[in-house]
């Protein structure tokens, strides 16, 4: 992870970054597939992935206190992101695919950056998705696939001030490039990597009544790569 927030004239105002192994978890796919003869075949997809972690925070006092880099310290994370999809792929010579699809999901990421300052971003999505791929022998495959996550009734609860603040906006642009190996015709064994870029666009002003002050969330991008390792079980 590499997320950053920035204030209303672009300037850095806090990030959290970690390294590989940091963060880990496990996702969970169930899908079906029909319709298949020699020239196409459909797929309907439910996919679960769970994921907690700390990274490394950078920035200053809530209140205002200090520049960015002056309060260093650790967050703790959790992040759900389930969702369901229909794909279409077309076969050409045995060799070629091509797939594109659509899906609907939703995504929750706690952000514990102390026991009481604790910040949940939670939204749902639609997703077009499009998708290649290979077969380098008759066992190995590699693809490649791009999606796009359009978020809405996108939120910012807070614990510290006790907020909710609805976001402008939140999108993520997916690519995941995987590599399969057939073990044999009931298991496949595979290797993903998959690269992210969330966009959270800034949410208006909110009251803060014991404070007496305003809150707003920032704009801010986060750079989520994953290496992911798993085996797949046909029946």
């Amino acid at each position: 992870m590499d997320y950053r927030e920035y204030d209303i004239n672009g300037q850095i105002l806090d990030s959290e970054e970690s390294e590989y192994g940091d963060i880990t978890g496990t996702e969970i796919s169930l899908g079906y597939l029909f319709d298949k003869d020699e020239s196409a075949y459909s797929h309907v997809k439910i996919n679960l992935l769970s994921l907690s972690g700390e990274t490394k925070y950078i920035g200053s006092l809530l209140s205002g206190g200090g520049p960015y880099g002056s309060v260093v310290s650790t967050t703790q994370n959790a992040i759900i992101d389930t969702d369901v999809s229909y794909i279409h792929t077309n076969i050409y010579n045995n060799i070629f695919e091509f797939s594109y699809g659509i899906g609907l999901g939703y995504r929750e990421w706690e952000r514990a950056l102390s026991a009481s300052q604790v910040e949940v971003y939670k939204w749902y999505y639609l997703k077009p998705v499009i998708g290649m791929s290979a077969m380098l022998s008759d066992r190995v495959k590699l693809a490649a696939n791009i999606e796009y996550q359009h978020g809405f009734d996108t939120v910012m609860t807070s614990s510290n001030p006790e907020l909710d603040f609805t976001l402008g906006g939140a999108t993520i642009w997916e690519l995941s490039i995987p590599i399969t190996y057939s073990y044999n015709k009931n298991i496949d064994l595979f290797f993903e990597a998959t690269f992210q870029k969330q966009v959270i666009v800034a949410s208006g002003a909110e009251y803060d009544a014991l404070s007496g002050k305003y809150y707003y969330e920032p704009d801010s991008t986060a750079y989520n790569n994953y290496l992911k390792f798993g085996v797949a079980f046909n029946f």
